[in-house]
């Protein structure tokens, strides 16, 4: 029965560890300014700097 309750804290740990490691990574990122832009933010700079145009 220990060896059950072990096993599965370490289960719980382990996913703990991931999820929470893949979102302090991710706030790492997004904090640093890593993050691809999306459509939205491409198309905004395109405009601001005459790459796009609003008639085509």
């Amino acid at each position: 029965m220990k060896q059950v309750v072990s096993v599965f804290t370490f289960a719980l740990g382990v996913v703990l560890g991931l999820v929470g490691g893949a979102a302090l990574l991710a706030y790492a990122y997004q904090a640093a300014g890593l993050y691809p832009p999306d459509d939205a933010t491409i198309k905004f700079i395109a405009r601001e700097r005459g790459w796009l145009r609003d008639d085509v």
